[in-house]
């Protein structure tokens, strides 16, 4: 055992960079071999893809947290020292695709139809949540391989059932610190000169040789270069549906993440969409086109090279609507032309309807409700995790029933969504109310 987890610890040292080689081919979905993240693809040679379902409003989905559902393969725990204890909750405990895949008959029996899975992309040592990457093509080498991925969503189609993977776009990891404002809080600045300088948490070691230096990300590069006619555009949106444009100028343009400190005030249009979460994950600047290229490139590797049928999107409220009008339509292409016609894009809502009212099919702003007009002609998200549904049936089952909006609540929130979301499916032509309802999830009980 100790000799087989020395040498995955010592193939994994080559494998922390994104172009394809033959030291991380193993957990790779990317097989183009040039440091070019724009020009990275996906393959898998002579397999036959699976068609989207027909309608995803037909379908039970059963989330489950990767790393604690169903440890099929115990030689992946303790590749990163210290961060597997199952005895611990905030540690690893095993979860793999291998699990996963062995367990399929069970969920399907269940009467689930898709499963939605943690994000499948290398994070740190522990993070076992997923959710603070490293990487956008290396899979997560503690959750498996790509055959060990393959043969997951392979299983799932046999068995008629769909694998939706969760895909995080808005951060990374927790590689940079705000200049004089290494420990602390970092407080929201815009322009001029009030905008910070990154500087790296861990002083410079382990870091990558990529087409810009030495970087902490194989291919997401900071540029502490200041550009004084830099400007965000926008429209951005604010929890009410509102809009806002940048009129102000300088900003470090040619730097693929956001220099503006923390993300505080969740209902400030411009802070939720650029300020660090947390204050621990680095903030993409998905309003570039450089970054929109380099990650429509990466999400489409990973449907060619592991045949995914659908996206969670994690935090959608905190990405500019710019970057979905480029994302979405370039990935639904993308799937078409591998036999995927209803290729499923789904948000987490976790927010007003006012605000996912905009990133819901052609996006609608509180003057358009009720009326066939839209942000634009572009769709984006298919639909979401309904939160309004959430509060409404846990007020219905726990709250006072003589408070007729408790049991009236589910009904209320129908009538009111379908007048300010754009429902119209673009391939059916037809109005397809895709929200998903829920009565639990990984953030919320």
């Amino acid at each position: 055992m100790v000799l087989r987890i020395l040498a995955a610890l010592l193939a994994l040292q080559g494998a922390l960079s994104a172009p394809w080689t033959p030291k991380n081919a193993k957990w790779n979905v990317n097989f183009e071999s040039q440091h070019d993240p724009r020009s990275y693809y996906g393959k898998w040679e002579g397999h036959s893809y699976h068609p989207s379902p027909r309608d995803w409003r037909s379908l039970s989905i059963y989330q489950l947290v990767t790393d604690r559902f169903s440890d099929g393969d115990p030689r992946n725990n303790e590749l990163y020292k210290g961060d597997f204890d199952v005895r611990d909750m905030g540690q690893r405990h095993g979860g793999d695709f291998v699990g996963i895949r062995d367990k399929l008959p069970y969920i399907k029996g269940l009467g689930c139809r898709a499963i939605w899975i943690s994000p499948v992309f290398e994070n740190g040592p522990n993070s076992y949540h997923q959710y603070a990457m490293r990487d956008f093509t290396l899979l997560d080498p503690r959750l498996g391989t790509l055959e060990e991925l393959r043969s997951l969503t392979a299983r799932a189609h046999e068995l008629g059932m769909y694998v939706i993977v969760d895909v995080v776009m808005n951060h990374m990891a927790n590689e940079f610190a705000f200049e004089g404002h290494l420990k602390g809080a970092t407080p929201f600045a815009m322009h001029e000169t009030e905008e910070y300088k990154l500087v790296l948490r861990n002083g410079g070691k382990n870091l990558l040789k990529t087409p810009a230096g030495e970087q902490p990300y194989a291919d997401f590069w900071y540029n502490n270069t200041w550009d004084p006619e830099g400007n965000y555009g926008g429209p951005v949106y604010g929890k009410w549906g509102e809009s806002q444009v940048d009129w102000g100028k300088g900003t470090y343009t040619w730097s693929d993440f956001h220099h503006n400190g923390d993300l505080v005030d969740y209902t400030s249009p411009w802070q939720i969409t650029m300020g660090k979460i947390y204050g621990t994950m680095d903030d993409l600047r998905l309003e570039s086109r450089r970054v929109q290229e380099k990650y429509i490139a990466m999400t489409k590797a990973l449907i060619s090279s592991a045949d995914i049928d659908g996206f969670r999107v994690d935090t959608p409220m905190q990405v500019p609507l710019e970057f979905f009008k480029a994302w979405v339509p370039a990935v639904k292409e993308h799937a078409r032309s591998l036999g995927k016609e209803r290729f499923g894009f789904f948000g987490e809502f976790f927010v007003e309807t006012t605000r996912y009212a905009t990133m819901t099919g052609r996006g609608k702003t509180p003057g358009m409700y009720g009326h066939e007009v839209f942000i634009d002609d572009t769709p984006t998200l298919k639909g979401g995790i309904d939160y309004t549904y959430y509060w409404y049936m846990l007020t219905s089952l726990v709250g006072d029933k003589r408070k007729t909006e408790y049991a009236d609540g589910l009904s209320l929130a129908y009538e009111s969504e379908t007048q300010m979301l754009d429902l119209v499916d673009p391939v059916s032509n037809q109005p397809e109310f895709a929200m998903w309802t829920f009565c639990n999830n990984h953030d919320n009980w």
